[in-house]
């Protein structure tokens, strides 16, 4: 597991640690999770990308990283892991975990804790089995969730037994609007709603790099009346919501789902918007 803490400040270089604590105080404290190397992303490069964000816009830094089983079982062992952190940013794929404990935690950080997320690319297509409907299984709608999700039956039995007083965490609660699927790569055509709102200063509308994956709405904002979709993506004739605020109990999540490949993470309006809404998410607003 690499857990690694990022200060940035010159002064505290100078004259030590004492100086660095009183020079942070002030500083947003953000938890960066994903796990490297990445089997289809490649994650450890978005990683070095995200700290240099980091350093420039002066946010103390924690990483939580590791291999992908390292990490979905820390995020499922760990109900207290985003202690202290203003923010926590989930860049991960974990199409296929299981480990129901993992999206409950991540879930009660926000929720319970008052603790806001921001999900990027295929972290909004993780934890399937507790929404996506599949072949072959027994497939019923968990409590409390969405009217499209479908969940494994015979995991919504084993929660209830383990877990009786606790909510089913089908991922669609973290998220809001979902998705299960994307068009083939292609550039999109990234479209601002609200040219005003936070997460678009110094951006304007902006074309991707010719591999962005364009993420379909499962779940649409019509579907997730409480959702605020921000940012609409379109191929062709094909649109979609792809940046979107929800509100989930004592916080929010914010979920952008661009980032597929480096060359994405490369671009200026992208990272703009990673900059922006960690700090828009942080104001509290």
């Amino acid at each position: 597991m690499i857990q690694t803490t990022i200060r940035i400040s010159a002064l505290a270089a100078i004259i030590g640690t004492v100086a660095l604590a009183e020079d942070t105080s002030d500083k947003i404290d953000v938890l960066y999770v994903t796990h490297e190397p990445g089997k289809h992303h490649k994650y450890t490069p978005q990683r070095e990308i995200f700290e240099k964000l980091a350093k420039e816009s002066g946010w103390n830094l924690t990483v939580m990283s590791g291999n992908h089983d390292e990490v979905e079982e820390k995020l499922a062992t760990q109900p207290d892991f985003g202690k202290g952190a203003d923010v926590i940013v989930y860049n991960f794929c974990m199409a296929h975990s299981e480990k129901l404990n993992a999206p409950y935690n991540i879930i009660n950080q926000t929720k319970e804790k008052g603790i806001p997320a921001l999900l990027v690319h295929c972290s909004l297509h993780s934890f399937w089995a507790t929404y996506k409907k599949g072949k072959g299984k027994i497939w019923v709608h968990p409590e409390g969730a969405n009217a499209k999700v479908k969940a494994k039956g015979k995991l919504i039995a084993q929660w209830k037994e383990k877990h009786p007083d606790a909510e089913f965490p089908a991922w669609t609660n973290m998220t809001g609007i979902a998705s299960t699927k994307h068009a083939k790569r292609n550039p999109i055509e990234a479209k601002a709603l609200d040219a005003s709102h936070p997460v678009f200063i110094g951006v304007e509308n902006y074309t991707t790099h010719a591999q962005a994956e364009l993420y379909y709405n499962f779940i649409t904002a019509e579907e997730s009346p409480t959702s605020k979709v921000l940012m609409t993506g379109s191929q062709g004739e094909v649109d979609a919501a792809i940046l979107w605020e929800h509100p989930l109990g004592k916080s929010k999540s914010l979920s952008f789902t661009l980032g597929h490949g480096i060359k994405e993470w490369e671009q200026e309006p992208f990272q703009k918007i990673l900059v922006n809404s960690v700090n828009y998410l942080a104001s509290g607003k």
